[in-house]
């Protein structure tokens, strides 16, 4: 599962479990787990540990027994298992990197009766359960370090090319306050961004893609953290003139293939899933453009930036600030609705 991964590298390209993507597609994918999101994530399993460690009994000679828990407890973490599965896959890179349908593992332990209740199955259990603390803790070591890097040192380049993005890496790791933006045991014991990582790598002949009859020498790798796989991704993206950029319209993170800057992803506008945030931007910008000396444009302007205050210090919930906001794009209204 999380735990073996095993993959090609091939010019630009990522082979993983039968599937070829672009060289740092599946790192924008985790990146853009949202902070939230990853929080409850970790507490959940942070709160399933609590009954899986409390249920183990290790000797002195280092000898563990299983104890299977109570049923109402092993119901408990089971449902928060089948949570926090459901929660990772609904990113591609856990999609892809589930070859063995983890969710249906948990399920089958939804009814349980005492024939399921024993010793092998409660040690079957945990250690597979356990498989997932190494994963959430490097979502966290990655998506931490690479949000200051790609924020703070790739995104300011004016020509967007393999050696300037090697240079900015040395850089980001190299400097002074590196401590404060890579994930680092000073910051929190449980948690780093390694400066080496154990991996096994082979080359291998392999056609580009399957059938063509065209071939390239691949890397091929064998790793045991995701992390791991994640820093290969994300790195011989670079060397491959693959970059991640933040979306300034929705805040996502996207992949760039070319050496120019974009500002704006193809993505669907969480406003308006109809338009990509490149096309809202556009018409955003020209909005203002228009309106720049319109007295009612900037007691709206006034009015949304109240609402996202009042959002940013946590007095109103997400569903409050759609509804204000939506109530003063009806009152004010300046433009018509796009078409679609």
């Amino acid at each position: 599962m999380f735990n073996d991964i095993c993959f090609y590298v091939k010019g630009n390209m990522i082979k993983v479990n039968g599937q070829d993507f672009l060289l740092g597609e599946l790192s924008a994918s985790c990146m853009n787990i949202p902070p939230s999101e990853f929080e409850e994530i970790y507490d959940k399993y942070r709160s399933a540990e609590y009954i899986m460690n409390h249920e183990i009994n290790a000797e002195k000679d280092n000898s563990v027994e299983y104890i299977p828990p109570l049923k109402k407890e092993w119901g408990r973490l089971n449902s928060m298992m089948v949570e926090i599965d459901t929660a990772l896959k609904k990113h591609k890179i856990f999609q892809v990197l589930d070859t063995q349908n983890a969710v249906e593992f948990f399920k089958g332990f939804t009814d349980m009766d005492g024939t399921i209740m024993n010793s092998e199955n409660w040690e079957l259990y945990y250690k597979t359960a356990s498989l997932y603390k190494p994963v959430i803790d490097d979502i966290f070591n990655f998506n931490k370090t690479m949000y200051y890097f790609v924020n703070d040192f790739l995104s300011h380049f004016k020509k967007l090319d393999p050696e300037n993005f090697a240079a900015a890496y040395y850089d980001f790791l190299t400097n002074p306050m590196a401590y404060k933006m890579i994930a680092n045991p000073i910051m929190n014991e449980y948690m780093s961004y390694t400066s080496a990582d154990f991996l096994e790598m082979n080359m291998i002949p392999k056609e580009i893609t399957d059938g063509c009859g065209e071939y390239v020498i691949a890397e091929y790798y064998h790793v045991d953290r995701l992390q791991s796989f994640l820093k290969v991704d994300f790195l011989k993206g670079l060397m491959a003139g693959h970059h991640i950029r933040r979306c300034e319209h929705c805040g996502r993170f996207f992949l760039m293939t070319k050496g120019y800057k974009t500002r704006y992803c193809d993505k669907a506008a969480p406003e308006n899933p109809r338009f990509t945030c490149n096309q809202m931007a556009y018409r955003t910008v020209r909005i203002k453009e228009e309106n720049a000396d319109n007295p009612k444009y900037q007691s709206y302007r006034r009015c949304l930036n109240r609402v996202m205050r009042s959002y940013q210090r946590k007095v109103i919930d997400e569903k409050q600030k759609s509804g204000r906001c939506k109530k003063t794009r009806n009152k004010k209204r300046l433009q018509p609705p796009l078409k679609g």
